[in-house]
């Protein structure tokens, strides 16, 4: 066997699905990123008097920070904000282009922020909603399975004594008084089921109120 095929397999049998960061790897992030824009900001703007390029970084920082944590989002953006000022006020270039570059951020930070909110929010409740068919659909399989439980031993028991009259009109001499009391038995036993059946069909649409309100209407008929 080529020894380079069984590296192939090897490496794709080893692949790892990369989830999304957790809290705290997302903390770091944020942290790490808020610390090369400050760096940016005093290395860029106030040492090389320029004001051009570097800000586009920023906005990483600030989309990260939306979707992860919504309108907190808006802290680190007034920080930067913040931070421009302050650089812009002892460099002495101070001006529309700063209050712009300035606006900027805090909209484009809530902008993303509502944008992620109203996802997750909307994905909760498909998840809510998903949760709620599954659980009705449960409840109407698991009243479908009491029933048939439930109703499984007397139906057998009127089947076989059903068979059991076929059997006397099928002989020479049948009873007829016999036949008719038995059947006369079944009917009543028939009449017995039926009237637990809808007992039970009360009983459960009473206790849970989970199923669908067609399926309660028609089960309490």
């Amino acid at each position: 066997m080529n020894p380079g095929s069984l590296e192939r397999e090897g490496g794709s049998g080893d692949r790892r699905t990369i989830g999304p960061p957790g809290p705290a790897q997302q903390i770091w992030i944020l942290v790490l990123l808020g610390a090369i824009c400050i760096g940016l900001e005093i290395g860029v703007h106030l040492f090389l008097r320029t004001a051009i390029g570097y800000t586009h970084i920023f906005y990483v920082l600030l989309v990260l920070a939306a979707i992860w944590y919504y309108q907190k989002a808006l802290i680190v953006a007034a920080a930067l904000v913040a931070a421009t000022f302050l650089t812009s006020i002892i460099v002495g270039d101070f001006s529309w282009a700063t209050l712009l570059r300035a606006a900027m951020f805090l909209v484009v930070t809530w902008i993303v922020a509502r944008i992620s909110e109203e996802r997750d929010r909307a994905k909760e409740e498909i998840i809510l909603q998903k949760k709620a068919i599954e659980e009705k659909h449960s409840a109407l399989v698991g009243y479908l399975a009491e029933v048939a439980l439930r109703m499984k031993n007397p139906v057998n028991l009127m089947r076989d004594n059903m068979a059991a009259i076929r059997l006397q009109l099928e002989s020479e001499k049948p009873d007829l008084e016999a036949v008719k009391m038995e059947l006369s038995v079944q009917i009543t036993h028939a009449d017995q089921i039926i009237a637990n059946f809808r007992e039970l069909n009360q009983a459960i649409v009473e206790e849970r109120d989970e199923i669908p309100l067609a399926y309660r209407d028609f089960l309490t008929r």
